[in-house]
């Protein structure tokens, strides 16, 4: 890399967090201090509005004009993203957990197999109940959101499901639940309790874990596709693809696959501790670890190391060159440079 990454800014959430959300167009928002909804400026960590919630331990997402948080507690709030304005809120969705946005249409639940697929109506929160094909208990992975040619870019979406029991993946139309496709795969796809299974790569593929060794590739157009058969089990944390390259955490090491022109690479040594889920940068992966260091690889392979000074829970890719990293009380903003090409 030409550059090393530099820490931009540090903030104190004055309690352990699990929610927050990076979203395209400079848009942070964090949930803390117990009982706070904040938007932050991405690059300086200043504030530009907060809001009271239930508690701190939620999930958010961000749509276009509206930023929404599921309490802990099972209220989902609908914020203005500008002002921070409420705009409504609905109870009585406790252990839905996941959220996901396409269009009009909010989908949640799954989490654990505790509440089923759920639609929640954007515009004013109501509830539209349908027959879900899958079972009471039987735990999904978080709803992913998958978008197509000629937008992809678009706000509509299908949404893509899969379940820790079933050997398939299933594209769900979510204005009315209808299913758009199955496929069959050699194990059911797997997921990190309350993580991402899946990773949008930069030619348009999702990108999993089927079992514990195989990755593979999901494209609407094209369907699934095995990619690379790892030799030992993989941990559950969904990987990277980015131009041809896959890349791989383990707690031991990290192995990067050229796809595109064959052979592999193991990087190591690694601090002690275990791997957080990988995320794409300006031009590779950052990869945290529960310790606090992190490993930038770009897409030549080349790596450059950080140490942060607290633990390390998880971490999400902002724009151009901005990531973060959040964990036991803290979020720091990086700036991850792209190196040559």
């Amino acid at each position: 890399m030409d550059r090393r990454a530099e820490v931009l800014w540090s903030r104190s959430l004055c309690l352990r967090s699990s929610a927050t959300t990076v979203a395209a167009r400079d848009v942070l928002v964090v949930a803390e201090r117990h009982s706070r909804l904040v938007r932050l400026d991405p690059r300086t960590g200043a504030l530009i509005w907060e809001q009271r919630v239930e508690d701190c331990w939620g999930t958010t997402a961000v749509t276009p004009g509206r930023c929404l948080y599921l309490s802990q507690r099972g209220v989902l709030h609908c914020f203005e993203l500008q002002s921070g304005r409420p705009m409504w809120s609905r109870p009585g969705l406790p252990f839905h957990r996941y959220l996901s946005v396409s269009g009009s249409v909010i989908v949640l639940g799954g989490w654990r197999g505790y509440q089923p697929v759920t639609r929640i109506g954007l515009a004013d929160g109501a509830c539209d109940p349908f027959d879900s094909p899958y079972a009471p208990g039987e735990s999904l992975a978080w709803p992913t959101v998958v978008r197509f040619p000629p937008d992809p870019d678009s706000a509509v979406g299908a949404v893509l499901l899969a379940s820790a029991s079933r050997p398939e993946l299933r594209l769900e139309d979510p204005q009315t639940g209808t299913a758009l496709g199955t496929w069959r795969l050699p194990a059911p796809v797997q997921f990190p309790d309350s993580g991402n299974a899946f990773h949008h790569s930069d030619d348009g593929r999702v990108v999993f874990v089927s079992g514990r060794r195989t990755v593979m590739s999901f494209h609407a157009s094209t369907g699934v596709q095995a990619l690379w058969e790892h030799e030992r089990d993989l941990p559950p944390l969904a990987p990277v693809l980015i131009g041809g390259k896959l890349m791989l955490a383990e707690d031991s090491r990290i192995t990067v696959v050229d796809l595109t022109r064959g052979g592999r690479t193991d990087i190591t040594p690694l601090s002690p501790g275990t791997a957080c889920a990988p995320v794409p940068t300006a031009d590779g992966a950052l990869f945290a670890r529960s310790d606090g260091n992190l490993v930038m690889i770009d897409r030549n392979g080349n790596r450059a190391d950080l140490r942060l000074p607290t633990r390390a829970e998880q971490s999400f890719t902002g724009d151009g060159t901005l990531a973060y990293v959040i964990g036991k009380g803290h979020l720091t903003a990086l700036d991850v440079p792209a190196g040559e090409r």
